[in-house]
């Protein structure tokens, strides 16, 4: 039920239509609240004096930035679950070099291939830099391990 209710409240920020006309009920709404407050209890006041339109203006304002700004997180929202939903995917990964194949391409060809490197860093705005982990030092330079071995152990 909950899952339901978010996916309406996601699609319903990204329809346009809706936005403006909500934008639209909550200016006139939050702009005469004081006055209509004022009119159902203190009836000698005048509907619309200079006090009501002030308050008014301020109060729809507010509001209208506080719409604003949730419709603007919710867009966020949903923006970061599609590339959630998009990096959850399983991959088509090469088991020996470790190069992934690019959605809808043809895995015999070359290009269709590319590091995943470069298929993070299109995918995200994350970027790489590289190094040695001991393991990987150990197995392909075991010199300058031994090396940096007999050193610190003298």
């Amino acid at each position: 039920m909950k899952r339901e209710i978010n996916r309406y409240v996601l699609e319903f920020a990204s329809n346009k239509k809706y936005q403006a006309s909500i934008l639209i009920v909550i200016i006139i709404t939050m702009g005469s609240l004081n006055a209509i407050v004022d009119s159902l209890l203190h009836p000698d006041i005048a509907l619309f004096d200079y006090e009501h339109i002030i308050v008014g203006g301020v109060t729809a304002l507010v509001s209208t930035g506080i719409y604003l700004l949730s419709i603007l997180y919710i867009r966020r929202l949903n923006e970061a679950k599609l590339t959630i939903n998009a990096l959850e995917k399983l991959l088509p990964i090469c088991s020996y070099c470790r190069k992934i194949r690019k959605s809808d391409a043809d895995p015999e060809e070359m290009a269709s291939w590319q590091t995943i490197e470069s298929y993070i860093t299109e995918k995200t705005s994350s970027h790489f830099s590289h190094g040695i982990c001991p393991e990987c030092m150990v197995e392909n330079f075991p010199e300058i391990f031994d090396h940096k071995a007999k050193k610190q152990s003298q």
